[in-house]
This record gives C-alpha cells, sequence and structure tokens, in this order.
C-alpha cells in the first residue's frame, strides 16, 4: 500500500474514532447554552407542544403506583446523584408505621451517554422500583421534559389526588402535608400552589450564555407570567391534566417552573403563593417544621437533621398554633 493512501486511511480513521467524544461533548456538554431537546423540537420549527409519546421508554419499566391515592411526589434527579436518592429514601420518603401511607415518592431520571451510569440505574430501579426513567438526554435544559413526562405518568398510570414537584436537594415534610391535605386545603380544584417568584425575577433571560436562556423564537414575551419556583410546587389532579392539555399545543421552552406558570395561564388556573414552600435553607426551628412543607438546598446531614426535627414536632410543638391555610 502506499505511504500517502495509508496516511490517508490513518487520518480517517482517527476521525471516525473520535465521532462518539464529539457526540457526547456536543450533547452533555454545558458550554452551548440551546435546547438539548429530541429532535422533534428543531430550533425555528412551526410552534408546538410537547410530544408526550416520545417521552416514554420501554425499559426500565415504571415504578408501580396505586391509583387514587392522596399524593404522589415526583423528584427530579440526575442517573449520578444515587446518594441524594438514598438519603430521601432513609428520611423524608421513609416509610413509618403500621399504617399504609396515602402517599408515594418517584424519583425522574432521563438517559444517560455513561454505559455504566445506565447499568447503574437499572440495578436501581431493580432493587427499589421507585425510577421513573424518560426517553430524552439527561441535562439541565431537558428539564421540562422530564418534568412533563413525569406529571403525564402520574395522571394518566396513578391518578393521585394532588401531585407535588420537587427535586432531589429539597426535604419534603411528609409528616405534615398529607395530613394538610386531607384534613385543611379547601382548594381541591384547580389548585396550583408554590412559592412565586417577584415580577423583577419573571424576565425572560436573553444571554445565551446564561443556563437560563430563551430565545424570542422560543418564547416572545419579554416576562413570564406568574409561577412558582421549582423547588416545590403543589398541582391538584385536575389542574395537572388542564396543564398536560395545554402542553400539547404550546412550545415547551427550557425553563421548567417558568414553562408550568405559562401553561397555567394558558389553561386559566390561577397560581396560590404560599409561604410554606422555602426557596432557602435557614436555621429553622423545630416548631417551623409544623408549617413548612418543602424546604430547598438541603445536604444529606440536612436531611437527617430536618427529618429529626419533623418527628420531633409533633410532640414538642402541640401547644403552638397550628396554621391551616396555604399563606
Amino acid at each position: 500500500m502506499r505511504p500517502r493512501y495509508l496516511k490517508g486511511l490513518l487520518c480517517g480513521s482517527l476521525l471516525l474514532s473520535l465521532l462518539p467524544l464529539w457526540y457526547l461533548l456536543l450533547t452533555t456538554g454545558d458550554a452551548p447554552k440551546r435546547w438539548q431537546l429530541s429532535s422533534q423540537f428543531p430550533v425555528g420549527s412551526a410552534p408546538r407542544g410537547v410530544d408526550f409519546p416520545s417521552l416514554f421508554a420501554s425499559f426500565p419499566p415504571a415504578p408501580r403506583c396505586e391509583p387514587g391515592q392522596l399524593l404522589l411526589i415526583l423528584v427530579t434527579s440526575a442517573p449520578g446523584n444515587s446518594e441524594p436518592r438514598q438519603v430521601i429514601r432513609s428520611t423524608w420518603a421513609a416509610r413509618e408505621g403500621p399504617a399504609p401511607p396515602q402517599w408515594q415518592a418517584v424519583f425522574l431520571v432521563g438517559q444517560t451517554a455513561d454505559a455504566g451510569a445506565a447499568r447503574e440505574i437499572q440495578r436501581e430501579q431493580q432493587a427499589f422500583g421507585d425510577l421513573l426513567v424518560g426517553n430524552y438526554l439527561d441535562a439541565y435544559r431537558n428539564l421540562t421534559l422530564k418534568v412533563m413526562h413525569g406529571l403525564k405518568w402520574a395522571a394518566e398510570r396513578c391518578r393521585p389526588r394532588y401531585v407535588l414537584k420537587t427535586d432531589d436537594d429539597c426535604f419534603v415534610n411528609t409528616a405534615w402535608l398529607p395530613a394538610f391535605l386531607q384534613e385543611h386545603n379547601r382548594v381541591r380544584a384547580g389548585l396550583y400552589a408554590g412559592s412565586l417568584f417577584s415580577r423583577e425575577k419573571r424576565q425572560v433571560i436573553r444571554e445565551p450564555s446564561s443556563k437560563w436562556y430563551v430565545s424570542r423564537q422560543d418564547y416572545r414575551p419579554e416576562e413570564y407570567p406568574p409561577y412558582a419556583s421549582g423547588i416545590g410546587y403543589l398541582l391538584s389532579l385536575d389542574a395537572a391534566q388542564r396543564l398536560l392539555g395545554a402542553a400539547e399545543r404550546v412550545r415547551p421552552i427550557p425553563v421548567e417552573d417558568a414553562y408550568v406558570g405559562i401553561l397555567a395561564e394558558e389553561a386559566g388556573i390561577r397560581v396560590q403563593a404560599s409561604a410554606r414552600f422555602a426557596k432557602h435553607n435557614v436555621r429553622w426551628q423545630v416548631c417551623n417544621y409544623r408549617y413548612l412543607l418543602v424546604i430547598h438546598h438541603l445536604s444529606p446531614r440536612e436531611q437527617a437533621a430536618a427529618k429529626r426535627s419533623m418527628l420531633q414536632a409533633r410532640r414538642a410543638c402541640q401547644d403552638s398554633l397550628e396554621v391551616t391555610r396555604w399563606k
């Protein structure tokens, strides 16, 4: 074989060998701040909603759920976040007492290009059965797809009376939330509640280097409608169904909680502001756990401490006035 042909063959082989690495960097890298969606949502296409059937993966199997239960908690997580998931299983999602709870926690994860991580996800699902794996690349700017997939699965397969969306760095007060919904909540239909952002924080970010960047092609207004922070928001089943109906015709954007607010406006649902959802983790006192329902940004050690405070509040704070309103 002639030397120049051999050299060309070696160069071609080298380029082919670099293609998988190039693809991985392109799809998982954080530098290109653009939609990392499936090909059915190309930038600049005609406006259309979420293609829900494409989000469902056939393997691993979806978690089991008891239809008609009081509350389903959807926890967004990343494939590599096995430690936060395990901490949640052993703290606020742990099943306590002899009576079966009326609620369930499920983790939402997407696909990963790491074969080892994918195998770990399969093993984790086999061991715990609480992972809902979607058919989309797990990336921050695909969080909208993750939540839409989770809501669709919950509304169609499980049909709980309420759905709470939260993140795996949040604490959910499972000692108070189910009882609050059962006994004190008076908004049984059209409920969308959480911690709202002020108007100045609802400006659409047009800077391409930001992870919250949204182009005018994806969303034309300069300000989002009122919406609840993604750290935790609660939906009644009928509200979730109405949001999903709107999502079939409203073009998605890569800012999950703002997109839910856009859907709520489209569906005629007014968001309920509630201080029970805390965006910041401060030195909460034990009796605060008779009021707070979701707390953001807890480390694994803080999750365990929060559970102790939650349980202690049952006994130590009985003389304090219990607030039974959303605010």
